[in-house]
């Protein structure tokens, strides 16, 4: 994971009324979207709740940070890779189609990552268009279903790409809450990742809801952040959530069947 560089965050509140773009067919099976589109996106707008967010998996880690929300009755969103960590996520004879339907079957919501964890910043339009497509066709085959929502890899998304992402009809996401845990992967490390999730809770610099970056891929997230994350959660008298909870957005629209 990249240091978060500085990205234009367009007013989220002012630009609520913004729909994603949508095709007619869309509009019978999906409610219009009051989440913007064309921004980035880094703070929930429900109070109360923590929506902690996974990148780069399914891997083979992301079955015990399952098992974790499982425990907590926690609902999550994942931001899953087609080919970065894991191999082929629409191929039968890998953990990865059965993983991704234990997500979704849990109530998490999946999200798009890319298909090789591109920076959507610096590759050619056409490259770019590749590495959301692909990864909605292999939902697709997996899923029957694929995301309307997309974290950037290296949280990197310029005008030209939010562009793109607009007519592609995905809403970009990012976060206000980054423990660090791809630094802390060591073992007696992690402590160091936990302490930046509470300390962020405890600073409350955007009010009492957050949205946390954390990663399925690494051992040292699955077994001790998560259920740090999860335990003070509960202790702090949060929801943990997912993001489209977090942006008060229906199930109906997180995802598109066509």
């Amino acid at each position: 994971m990249m240091k978060f560089p500085a990205l234009l965050y367009a007013g989220l509140f002012l630009s609520r009324r913004q729909a994603a773009p949508t095709t007619a067919a869309n509009l019978t099976a999906r409610a219009q979207s009051l989440v913007p589109s064309g921004v980035i996106i880094n703070h929930c707008t429900v109070p109360g709740v923590v929506a902690l967010t996974f990148d780069d998996g399914p891997f083979i880690y992301t079955s015990r940070v399952l098992d974790h929300l499982d425990r907590y009755g926690a609902r999550a969103t994942f931001f899953v890779n087609g080919e970065n960590w894991s191999r082929g996520i629409a191929d039968p004879s890998r953990p990865w189609p059965e993983i991704l339907r234990r997500m979704d079957h849990s109530g998490h919501q999946i999200g798009s990552h890319t298909w090789s964890h591109a920076d959507l910043s610096t590759v050619s339009p056409q490259v770019r268009q590749y590495q959301i497509r692909r990864l909605e066709n292999a939902l697709r085959i997996v899923l029957g279903k694929s995301p309307t929502y997309l974290r950037p890899p290296y949280a990197s998304c310029n005008q030209e790409c939010l562009d793109d992402m607009q007519r592609m009809g995905y809403h970009v996401i990012n976060f206000d809450v980054d423990p660090k845990d791809f630094l802390y992967q060591r073992p007696g490390e992690i402590q160091a990742a936990m302490d930046n999730f509470s300390g962020a809770l405890d600073a409350g610099w955007w009010g009492d809801s957050f949205l946390v970056l954390s990663h399925d891929s690494l051992p040292q997230t699955a077994e001790a952040l998560v259920p740090h994350m999860l335990e003070e959660i509960r202790q702090r008298g949060y929801r943990a959530v997912t993001v489209g909870e977090c942006l008060d957005d229906p199930r109906e629209n997180w995802y598109r069947w066509e």
